[in-house]
């Protein structure tokens, strides 16, 4: 089973948005919780069965209980602050079909690295808070995004060494050869290690370019190690804030299907959003979506528009219609019943 730390899925927001349509809300200790995508459970049992075996922590760090106690195959939860208030809207995402998730499975092999590579893994380690750091800075931009996530503010951020990070992202912004993006490929497919795979995807941002390198960005967004899955989705999220050049995304079905499937809620949100900045061909996306359209339609009937806002978005950019929440109305067009 695999562990996924809530703190990954933890959004603050500086205001709320009343919420619209239907879904299963219920009142939480701090304010509303949302719940999405349940099929078996219904909110309420699922709220007392996880006060039951999550007592005195917040809703937003119920996943890991959630898969290791109480039997989900998937689990997310995502806290946005009312600032100001001290009120908290909680949205838990639930993935109850084991045959939705599917995490990519790490190589078995120890893949030769040059020395430049060497060096970096043993200073860095498994030094968590660094390699997020990295992350969150590698794809940092121009203009405010830029100096919001300037190294030294990502690493006081992520608590973590900033002579360290310096070093990191030094190796990063040289290994930019033709070889380094065949190894950084050759590592994700084959390594064993989490820590090669985690160095790997920051190394995959010197070639977006590539197509291959978006392909292997989301396909480390559902690594088995959790490690390696945020580290994916920090870079993920840094890249979603731009319009980017359109990305031939048929070469990562696998991930994209298992992500639209449910595999690792705390990446679908960043996911969805590149796919929308990298306009991902539409006959191409709507066959995604009619591989399995529940999760999808779950988020774009969310009460919470945060939480709703990238799945509508993407089916907008898909479709090229604005059914808004109505989601039986993009059931309908997923179908192919309406014109």
């Amino acid at each position: 089973m695999k562990i996924l730390h809530a703190v990954s899925g933890l959004a603050v927001l500086f205001a709320m948005t009343a919420p619209q349509g239907t879904a299963q809300v219920i009142p939480g200790p701090r304010g509303p919780v949302e719940f999405i995508g349940l099929q078996d459970w219904n909110a309420q049992e699922l709220f007392d069965a996880i006060q039951q075996v999550n007592p005195g922590r917040p809703f937003s760090a119920c996943a890991v209980a959630m898969k290791e106690q109480l039997g989900f195959a998937d689990a997310g939860a995502f806290g946005f602050s009312n600032v100001g208030s001290g009120s908290l809207y909680t949205v838990v995402v639930g993935v109850e079909d084991s045959t939705r998730v599917r995490y990519r499975v790490a190589g078995s092999e120890t893949v030769a690295l040059p020395e430049s590579w060497q060096e970096v893994k043993a200073v860095v380690g498994e030094d968590v808070r660094t390699l997020r750091a990295a992350a969150r800075a590698v794809n940092s931009r121009g203009g405010i995004f830029r100096l919001f996530n300037s190294p030294r503010r990502v690493a006081r951020r992520e608590g973590a060494n900033p002579e360290t990070l310096d070093r990191l992202l030094d190796f990063v912004k040289r290994a930019d050869g033709e070889e380094d993006h065949r190894l950084a490929r050759n590592v994700l497919d084959r390594d064993a290690s989490w820590s090669s795979r985690a160095i790997a995807t920051l190394v995959l941002s010197n070639f977006l370019d590539e197509d291959t390198s978006w392909h292997g960005l989301v396909g480390s967004a559902i690594d088995e190690h959790a490690q390696v899955s945020s580290v994916a989705l920090y870079m993920l999220q840094g890249l979603a804030r731009e319009k980017r050049n359109p990305v031939e995304w048929s070469g990562a079905r696998a991930p994209l299907s298992a992500i639209l499937g449910g595999t690792n809620p705390f990446g679908f949100r960043e996911t969805l959003e590149v796919l929308v900045a990298t306009a991902i061909d539409p006959e191409f996306g709507h066959q995604l979506i009619r591989e399995g359209p529940d999760y999808l339609l779950a988020h774009a009937g969310a009460e919470h528009e945060y939480t709703r806002k990238p799945a509508i978005a993407f089916l907008q950019a898909v479709s090229g219609e604005d059914f808004g929440t109505d989601v039986e109305a993009w059931r309908a067009w997923i179908d192919g019943k309406r014109d």
